[in-house]
């Protein structure tokens, strides 16, 4: 993500109800909106990692930088007020 990015699109593999969620090694894309993010967002669930991804829901992110640094790299509890609202999931 190039230093000027202040949001990057995270796709995340979760639990039905979103409360045990997994990044997943999807490319982190950079973008310097939340809407330039958000309209990736369709492209990014429909991709091959979403499609192969070992979790009954698929769940992605625009997130800032803030965010980002919250959740860090272990399991995350997208249900969090800190983490709404979910953009889109499959």
């Amino acid at each position: 993500m190039s230093a000027s990015a202040a949001f990057a699109l995270i796709l995340f593999g979760c639990s039905d109800d979103g409360t045990e969620c997994r990044r997943l090694a999807y490319p982190v894309e950079g973008f310097a909106t939340a809407a330039h993010c958000e309209a990736k967002v369709d492209a990014a669930l429909t991709s091959e990692m979403a499609d192969r991804a070992d979790a009954p829901t698929v769940i992605a992110r625009c997130l800032d930088k803030a965010r980002q640094a919250r959740i860090g790299a272990g399991p995350v509890d997208l249900t969090s007020t800190a983490l709404r609202p979910a953009y889109a999931m499959r």
